[in-house]
C-alpha cells in the first residue's frame, strides 16, 4: 500500500465487515471514533490493488442489531460519565462505516472506476490522505460514480461533504474546487434544478 506523504505509517480506521464490489462496511477499531462524511479511505484486494471509497455513511449502535441501546444517563449522569460508570458498554456497542469504491491504484496507476474485486472481509482501512489523496483527486473523473450512487444518504449531499472535505484537505484548494464543479455541472448539464443547490453547497464563500 501507499504510505502517507511524511513516511509515517498510514492510520489504520477498522477493517472489513462486509465486502462487495460496490460497498464496503467497516467496523471502527474504537467506538464512536470513525471518518467524516465524504473523506476517503483506502484497502487492499487479493489482487495487490488499491482500492480507493468514499465515507457514505456511519453509525453507533448494539452489536446485537435485534436490540436497541437502553438509556443509561439522567439528570446526574450525562455524556461521557456514562462510559465511565458503564464500562461494559464498549464491549456491546460498536461504531460502524459505509464507503463507495470510486478508484483503485494497478502498478502504480489509479484507475477511476469500480475495482475488479472487491477488498476480503477482515482487511484493514486506512485514511487517505497527503499525497495519495491528490493523485487521486487530480483528476475529478471517478466523481460519475459518486454522482450515480444509491446512498444510505441523499447523493447530492454526499457529494457536496466530499468535495469540502477534499477542498480542505488539499489546502483550501480553490483551483482544484473550481475544476471539481465543472465536472459536476457536466455530469449534471441535463438536471438544473439539481446542480444549482449542489454548487452552492459547495462554494467557499457561501
Amino acid at each position: 500500500m501507499v504510505g502517507s506523504s511524511n513516511g509515517s505509517a498510514p492510520q489504520r480506521l477498522g477493517e472489513v465487515i462486509e465486502t462487495s464490489t460496490v460497498r464496503l462496511w467497516v467496523e471502527s477499531d474504537r467506538l464512536h471514533i470513525l471518518p467524516p462524511l465524504g473523506s476517503v479511505v483506502r484497502v487492499a484486494n487479493g489482487a495487490g490493488d488499491t482500492i480507493y471509497a468514499v465515507v457514505s455513511f456511519g453509525q453507533t449502535a448494539g452489536i446485537d442489531e435485534t436490540r436497541r441501546a437502553i438509556r443509561r444517563g439522567s439528570d446526574q449522569v450525562r455524556d461521557d460519565e456514562v462510559y465511565r460508570r458503564h464500562p461494559e458498554l464498549t464491549q456491546i456497542l460498536r461504531t460502524t462505516f459505509e464507503a463507495l469504491p470510486v478508484a483503485y491504484r494497478r502498478g502504480g496507476v489509479i484507475r477511476r472506476m469500480l475495482p475488479p474485486l472487491p477488498p476480503p472481509l477482515h482487511y484493514s482501512v486506512e485514511a487517505v490522505e497527503g499525497d495519495d489523496l491528490r493523485d487521486l483527486t487530480d483528476d475529478p473523473r471517478y466523481l460519475s460514480l459518486l454522482v450515480a450512487a444509491d446512498a444510505a444518504v441523499p447523493t447530492d449531499h454526499l457529494v457536496a461533504a466530499h468535495l469540502r472535505q477534499v477542498y480542505e484537505a488539499r489546502g483550501d484548494d480553490r483551483p482544484w474546487l473550481e475544476m471539481a464543479a465543472r465536472e459536476i455541472a457536466r455530469l449534471l448539464k441535463n438536471d438544473y434544478d439539481r446542480v444549482l443547490p449542489l454548487l452552492e453547497a459547495i462554494d467557499p464563500d457561501g
